[in-house]
């Protein structure tokens, strides 16, 4: 039966009052756990309250910490990239190279067909799960954990399923204040680039891509006097593009304090230009950790960064990025022309249609230029009401205004590329999101027994605004108001609001007896708006055991080992990532409609073009884990071993529908996704007067397979390349498996094309697909599974020694197991026969050298360009991620200037890379499951060098 008082304050819990809810919090606390007369303080550090979350779910879970050192390890202006090869369980891979670009998180595998990121935490506030983190500099960061099991993500309920990432920023100590720089300076390049036809080259595959396709011969690539002019050029597109991109740092901070108060502030500044023309990165940040004792038993405080940053961004026009421009580029064409509007060159429909478009000129005269404000912490108070009793109430912000400007300039860059007048676009938004929670922690120790409770209520709000406009016909290049445009032109504007509500309720409890055996027992309880009356709340619960068994008579005279212990874990997760308003019916206006026998217009309506499902409810992951921790050698030595097994059910999944019922079918909680493996870590630490070493290498198998869809009769369709399907989700087949034809050769003779089932219009030259159904005939039918972009296997190693003042780290990182969808090779294998290409089709099928790898080129069909084997290769790759060599003068130097320490240093990322893949890179991402792996050409990784000093004072 419910104690009434419980039942009231469960209903307390949707109120917005911050005293009923701290009132409900005290009631939850008195009527479930009796309070000894004389309790004893808990001084086990792993039981402490930080941030307004217990921590004592670390003796039960696989929960790992990278501190701020091994963050170092890395130069990024994003923090979460720094992760990159240093967790067990977590595999990190930048979305792309581009300056201050995002990076993908996924712990555990894929576990839903959507967003896989993992929710982000600093101190305490609720970031989100999609949030690029280039706002925060790693400089500011004291450690990162990852939450990869049951137990820990369970903390998070309803947003734990992809796992958490927690990260604690520094604060100030105390002591006299002390002043820390640390500057850095480097340069980047890139690490390789297609070989590409040179202008005779082209000119011959130009040639005789027509005349295999039938077509006219291009007059401009035939005629000798024109030859002799366009062989006199041979224009670099790709070095063009492509430049040594300088990085630059400074971070400064002041931190001290008494017994009373402590502080930390520091300002950061980061500049990164990017590889290829018209991208950089520039951010400005501060931060101000405080806190205060304002009596013996209350503290206040509070986290703090303001961070300003101005991207320039050079993605691609029309959805086409520039290092795709720079590959289909014709060779003969010269970059300038002075007598163009603009001054860039260009194609005309005399260049054997090709369309390209001049991706030096498009990058230097457009200007996308992308600058956010933010305001981003909290404020806390915290209250002993008496021994092993605290409340402590916590208000998060999360403020941003974001602003885009898209200026293009009048210019004629060719028939094919042509902006007659000026125009201009901007885009602005402000979103807030805003966290109340309130939480009471109790711990008391009885002999053996040691009890820690924790009951916590929160409520957090977002809202964004945004508003667009666009003008064109503006009278200079120069001019940035849109009201400048002409108004019988083209000028529009939208905009949208969103609106989103979280409610939480938590209970956790820790019990140990004798620290040898542990529980940990989470319930969680969480209400969206996401979802619709009568589906917005969930309960997940969560449980944890640990056996200490070195403190156990059979093991406790085993000599060398100094910890051995068992854990177990179960709990549920939800996920209510899916957008808003997924349960109602989206309404399409400013339609048509026809009436009359004529069927003669009469007006505009609007209509559903979604069904509604009000039903629509959580995706829910369920996970369980085991492991074992062992320490020895006097813990020089650490190995942890964890099996985990997570499944998500209820996946939305759209359901298709008949045509006749006219309107698209809404999303269906139909799906269910499997994922499992194995993580292994072993570290190895000792320090002497000589030498001091840490060494942390890991390794982490996963496998990951679609359970069901529901009702669902087909695969979920995910990317798209040239209009066509490459990659599909399938009962049985991990998500966003690639999907297309597998090749059987290339036929070689007439007699083979007549003897074999082909698509038509087959010529000897042409790839040959394989029959797989056995129906005489090459259709969609034929298709296969041909790879996953889910890695298998990755792996990491982290290694730091230093002696006499030297210190030298390495990182090494790579993952193998996965396929990656080259899209590129689209170009570089001649697609459509007209634009430039790589050496590859040097090789080509001629009648004269028949090839049996490298089909014919025909510039009037796409038939050997159908998805296909021949675009998905091994993405596996091993790559030496960073490394630096350090030395730190002697004090009796630094002294001399007041300096407590002064190391200099110089280093080098991504140094070396083995990987089979022909891409520029092979690791790259997209956070979106069903369309994961293709590579689109985006900006690589690139290859840095540096050189730092860092001092203190």
């Amino acid at each position: 039966m419910i104690h009434p008082p419980l039942f009231r304050c469960y209903a307390t819990l949707w109120t917005t009052s911050s005293f009923h809810l701290t009132a409900c919090l005290l009631v939850l606390l008195t009527a479930q756990l009796p309070l000894s007369a004389s309790p004893k303080i808990q001084s086990d550090d792993s039981l402490s309250i930080r941030h307004g979350r217990l921590t004592a779910y670390q003796h039960t879970s696989s929960t790992d910490t990278v501190s701020s050192q091994k963050l170092g390890q890395i130069v990024t202006a994003n923090l979460v990239q720094a992760l990159q090869g240093q967790v067990a369980g977590l595999l990190v891979r930048s979305n792309s190279g581009e300056p201050g670009g995002g990076a993908t998180l996924q712990i555990h595998g894929p576990g839903r067909f959507g967003d896989t990121t993992p929710l982000v935490v600093v101190d305490g506030m609720i970031i989100g799960q999609t949030d690029n983190l280039n706002w925060l500099t790693p400089n500011a960061v004291e450690s990162v954990e990852v939450l990869k099991d049951a137990t820990a993500m369970g903390v998070y309920g309803m947003r734990g399923s992809n796992g958490v990432i927690l990260i604690t920023t520094k604060k100030g100590t105390i002591g006299k204040p002390r002043v820390t720089v640390d500057l850095f300076t480097g340069v980047q390049q890139i690490n390789q680039r297609p070989q590409l036809l040179n202008t005779r080259q082209y000119i011959d595959y130009i040639n005789d891509s027509r005349s295999n396709g039938g077509l006219i011969p291009a007059f401009k690539l035939t005629n000798q006097v024109s030859l002799d002019t366009l062989l006199k050029n041979n224009t670099d597109w790709l070095g063009a593009l492509f430049r040594p991109a300088p990085v630059r740092s400074a971070y400064l901070s002041v931190s001290g304090g008494t017994e009373s108060a402590r502080y930390l502030v520091g300002a950061d500044y980061f500049k990164q230009d990017g590889v290829i023309l018209g991208s950089d990165f520039e951010r400005f940040s501060i931060r101000l950790n405080t806190d205060f004792d304002l009596l013996e038993n209350v503290k206040v405080g509070q986290h703090l960064t303001v961070s300003q940053a101005v991207e320039h961004v050079n993605d691609g026009a029309g959805g086409r990025t520039a290092i795709e421009q720079a590959i289909k580029s014709a060779p003969y064409l010269s970059i300038t022309n002075p007598k163009r509007i603009g001054g860039y060159e260009g194609t005309t429909y005399l260049d054997a249609s090709n369309d390209a478009l001049n991706p030096i000129g498009l990058s230097v005269l457009t200007n996308d230029r992308q600058t956010s404000l933010n305001l981003i912490g909290d404020l806390f108070g915290e209250w002993t009401l008496f021994d092993g009793l605290k409340y402590r109430a916590t208000l998060g912000f999360d403020l941003r205004n974001f602003d885009r400007a898209y200026s293009m300039p009048a210019f004629n860059m060719g028939e094919y590329n042509i902006n007659l007048t000026a125009s201009l676009a901007r885009a602005k938004q402000t979103g807030y999101n805003m966290l109340l929670h309130h939480q009471l922690s109790y711990s008391h120790t009885q002999d053996a027994h040691s009890l820690t409770v924790l009951l916590a209520g929160s409520r957090q709000t977002y809202q964004n605004n945004d508003i667009s406009a666009f003008a064109d016909g503006l009278p200079g290049n120069d001019i940035r108001s849109l009201t400048a445009g002409q108004s019988s032109r083209n000028r529009t504007v939208g905009g949208s609001y969103a609106f989103y509500r979280v409610v939480s309720l938590l209970g956790q409890l820790s019990y140990d007896y004798d620290k040898k055996y542990w529980l940990t027992a989470v319930l969680r309880r969480d209400g969206s708006s996401r979802f619709g009356p009568g589906h917005r709340f969930g309960a997940f619960p969560s449980l944890g055991v640990a056996w200490y068994l070195n403190k156990e008579r059979f093991l406790e005279a085993v000599p060398y080992l100094n910890t051995v212990k068992l854990r177990a874990g179960w709990g549920k997760t939800g996920n209510d990532n899916v957008g808003d308003f997924q349960y109602a019916s989206l309404i399409t206006q400013n339609y048509n409609y026809p009436f009359g026998p004529t069927n003669s217009f009469l007006g505009v309506g609007a209509f559903p073009s979604t069904l509604p499902n009000p039903g629509i409810r959580w995706e829910t992951t369920t996970t369980s884990n085991v492991g074992l921790d062992v320490t020895g050698l006097d813990n020089i030595l650490k190995l942890r071993v964890d099996y985990f097994r997570k499944r998500t059910t209820d996946l939305l999944v759209e359901v298709p529908l008949p045509s006749s019922v006219g309107a698209a079918a809404p999303l269906t909680n139909a799906g269910t996704l499997d994922n499992s493996g194995i993580d292994l870590s072993l570290t190895a630490a000792q320090s002497s007067d000589l030498i001091t070493y840490h060494v942390t290498g890991f390794a982490s198998w996963q496998k990951n397979k679609v359970v069901s869809l529901g009702d669902r009769p087909n695969p979920v369709l995910g990317g798209l390349v040239q209009d066509e399907t490459v990659t599909a989700t399938a009962v049985r087949q991990p998500v966003g498996s690639y999907y297309g034809f597998q090749r059987a050769g290339i036929f070689q003779s007439r007699d083979e094309v007549i003897k074999n089932p082909n698509l038509t219009g087959t010529e000897p030259g042409d790839i040959r697909y394989a029959d797989l159904n056995k129906d005489g005939k090459i259709t969609d039918a034929d298709k296969a599974f041909l790879g996953s972009p889910v890695p298998t296997f990755y792996y990491g190693l982290s290694a730091t020694v230093s002696s006499m003042n030297f210190d030298l780290s390495v990182l090494l990182q790579g993952a193998s197991g996965n396929q990656l969808y080259n899209a590129n090779a689209y170009w570089l294998n001649g697609y459509q026969g007209r634009y430039n290409a790589g050496t590859e089709v040097l090789t080509r099928w001629t009648r004269e050298k028949p090839s049996t790898t490298q089909p014919r080129v025909d510039a009037s069909s796409t038939r050997n360009f159908r998805p296909s084997d021949r675009f998905v290769e091994d993405g596996s790759y091993f790559r030496l991620k960073a490394l630096q060599l350090g030395y730190t003068l002697p004090t009796s130097l630094t002294s001399a200037f007041g300096a407590s320490r002064l190391r200099v240093y110089v280093g080098a990322q991504n140094l070396f890379t083995k990987t089979k893949y022909r891409g520029l890179d092979p690791e790259f991402a997209s956070n979106q499951a069903l369309a994961e792996g293709i590579d689109f050409a985006q900006q690589p990784q690139s290859k840095m060098f540096l050189g730092g000093i860092q001092v203190s004072f």
